[in-house]
């Protein structure tokens, strides 16, 4: 991440690569908040979040969604599921198990 001190934004290289210009109050633990907020609603339990989802609830470009709910994947907040239609996330549930009693 390159910060430019006296400016309130940073130039953002997310691990794809992919470069973006954000404010310096954006910070991974909001975004992460509102996406994890965003996958608990009952219709994003069953159907997942799209990148155009997430986009229109976090005010920003699809493309640039994509790369906060790829970031969250990597944390462990979200699971992936790629299909003809595209990418959907979902809440990750495999957190709660407990693997002293993964056969209950």
């Amino acid at each position: 991440m390159l910060i430019c001190n006296k400016q309130p934004v940073m130039l953002r290289k997310f691990d794809s690569g992919v470069k973006a210009i954000q404010t310096k109050t954006h910070s991974d633990d909001e975004v992460f908040a509102r996406i994890s907020s965003l996958a608990q609603k009952p219709d994003a339990l069953l159907k997942g979040i799209s990148p155009s989802d997430a986009a229109f609830t976090l005010g920003i470009a699809p493309a640039l969604a994509k790369e906060h709910l790829l970031n969250a994947e990597n944390k462990g907040l979200l699971c992936r599921d790629v299909s003809p239609d595209g990418f959907r996330f979902y809440i990750n549930l495999f957190n709660e198990i407990n693997p002293q009693n993964i056969y209950s």
